[in-house]
């Protein structure tokens, strides 16, 4: 690995263990504070605002990094597409709001819980002003990291010393979400100071190409979205806030995993994509790298799962309320080498390679195959059913996902 994709992995993963270790670090806070009930309702609210914050995303933080590649040497290209994603980020959020404000309006079951649910949805309009994409693709992950972690620590610091009983629960998200907001807040003042850009006003035109370019990683977001965040949505409607809770402490743990070892494949994203212009084989050969030291490394992840489950969830959790959680982390304890893996191959390869329409419908193919069992499955097993099926939708889009790499004759070299 070369210093310059050394340096950018290392803050990306500083700057993924910034955003998943410090949560970690208020759960077992938050969970005996708060209690499983009212843990559930913060969970919940998180994954019904997270449609609207893919809406929002619409993928751009794949489709935009590709375009900052293409253009980084170019100040005037480069703030073309910077303004251009901004400006379509922004329409999509208003768009999110509207809809958000409707459902909050035409559900019983989220106009109870309305306050809740629009401190949540304070997360789009720091996702409309935080640039991942500009400095992955510009490889200087250096800045965003710094930016975003001391604000992530004032949020451990002030949760700690404001949140103290069970009806604390609205400020607990509070504060996470301000918090998040600084930090974007921060970017766009580097930015400014930095002159990385120059402002220019972009052409509906270009708005509208940067939607229709980011179609595809949008509706492969989608699907995910839909056996990810959408069984705690479900399951919240069916089980009730407590469930959701004991479900979501170890789910938490597990999806920290993914988003953690998901910079793998996102920093290494661009330098692919350099090498598949140069020589594709450089790129299968590279892309061979990651994959093997990703399969490794959640593999072991998931046996360490497996076995220390029950030490886990008492170290962290402590309280009987969570024993049940002990069963939901071993049925999900091989989620993050499966999820990953199909990160590598789905992102550094097919995307590279030009096949994004088959992400797009293997990720369909999964939603689809997780909505047909997610409700029984919550009916007859609770948030068991839950871990099983998120479980069985990451191998199913594995297989596929190796079925069209054979087809197209995209051998990868490990």
């Amino acid at each position: 690995m070369d210093p310059i994709l050394r340096k950018n992995f290392s803050y990306l993963f500083l700057l993924q263990n910034i955003n998943y270790i410090i949560p970690l670090l208020l759960l077992p806070y938050l969970t005996r504070v708060l209690g499983a009930d009212n843990f559930g309702k913060i969970a919940f609210a998180q994954a019904f605002v997270a449609y609207f914050l893919i809406l929002t995303e619409f993928g751009f933080s794949n489709s935009a990094t590709q375009e900052i590649v293409r253009v980084r040497h170019d100040k005037d290209a480069l703030s073309k597409v910077f303004w251009s994603t901004t400006y379509a980020k922004l329409l999509l959020a208003t768009i999110s709001f509207v809809i958000f404000a409707i459902l909050l309006l035409a559900i019983p079951k989220l106009g109870q819980m309305y306050l809740l649910l629009l401190v949540a949805f304070l997360a789009i309009p720091s996702s409309v002003l935080f640039p991942l994409w500009l400095f992955q693709g510009l490889e200087k992950m250096s800045w965003i990291t710094w930016l975003n972690g001391i604000p992530k620590i004032l949020v451990l610091i002030f949760t700690f010393l404001l949140v103290r009983e069970k009806s604390d629960f609205t400020l607990a998200l509070l504060i996470q979400v301000v918090g998040t907001f600084i930090s974007s807040l921060a970017c766009v003042i580097l930015i400014a100071k930095q002159k990385t850009i120059s402002f220019c006003l972009p052409y509906r035109e270009t708005i509208k190409s940067a939607i229709a370019g980011s179609w595809h990683f949008f509706a492969g977001g989608v699907a995910t979205n839909i056996y990810t965040t959408t069984n705690t949505v479900v399951l919240g409607f069916i089980s009730g806030d407590a469930v959701v809770g004991i479900f979501s402490a170890s789910e938490r743990i597990v999806r920290a995993l993914i988003a953690l070892f998901s910079s793998m494949y996102q920093v290494t994203f661009p330098r692919i994509n350099a090498y598949y212009h140069e020589s594709k084989e450089q790129a299968l050969i590279f892309a061979g790298k990651v994959l093997k030291v990703t399969a490794i490394t959640t593999f072991l992840i998931g046996i360490a799962l497996l076995v220390a489950a029950p030490l886990i969830v008492k170290i962290l959790f402590g309280v009987p309320q969570y024993n049940e959680t002990i069963v939901i982390m071993r049925l999900s304890s091989f989620l993050p080498f499966f999820a990953i893996c199909n990160g590598v191959l789905a992102v550094n390869l097919l995307f590279t390679f030009g096949l994004k329409r088959y992400v797009t419908r293997i990720v369909g193919a999964g939603g689809l195959f997780s909505i047909l069992l997610i409700v029984p499955a919550v009916l007859l097993f609770e948030a068991r059913g839950v871990a099983v099926v998120a479980t069985l939708t990451e191998v199913l889009i594995s297989i596929l996902l190796l079925y069209v790499l054979k087809k197209n004759k995209i051998s990868i070299k490990i």
